[in-house]
């Protein structure tokens, strides 16, 4: 049994870590649509967050918390603001709508203690409803593990 565990010890770490959380989901809407959907998209980014947390066994930081930390929400404040959760890593993602059709996600992986950029990943997705960002959340899930 103490071999295994040893065995288990030295194995390398996953790309990220258990102390990991996840700063609420940012979006920026460039697609100039009439209509007003902030309901929808607050109800798909927490979407995204949810299975983000759940498959990368993560951590989630509420809105609320951060809008209380870091007012501005400067990238200093932020990894901040993640760190005294005590997590030693964060990921921060903004979705950029460009139309109805084409959406982005930008994902950062930060070392919240050294302060570095851990990876960056981009992924473009099309369709702006449930099952999309459903779609692209698992993606997402699956690269930062190292499968996709």
């Amino acid at each position: 049994m103490r071999k295994l565990v040893l065995a288990l010890a030295l194995l390398p770490m996953p790309l990220v870590a258990q102390d990991l959380a996840i700063a609420p989901v940012k979006m920026l809407d460039t697609s100039r649509e009439a209509r007003d959907q902030r309901s929808d998209h607050d109800r798909r980014m927490a979407l995204m967050e949810t299975i983000l947390a759940d498959e990368l066994s993560a951590t989630l930081v509420s809105r609320e918390e951060i809008a209380a930390a870091c007012p501005r929400e400067t990238a200093e404040c932020l990894v901040a603001a993640l760190r005294e959760r005590g997590a030693e890593r964060g990921l921060f993602i903004v979705v950029q709508k460009t139309s109805t059709l084409i959406l982005q996600a930008f994902a950062s992986l930060v070392d919240l203690e050294g302060e570095r950029l851990v990876t960056h990943t981009e992924l473009s997705f099309r369709g702006d409803n449930d099952e999309a960002w459903q779609k692209a959340a698992h993606f997402l899930a699956g690269k930062l593990q190292g499968k996709g």
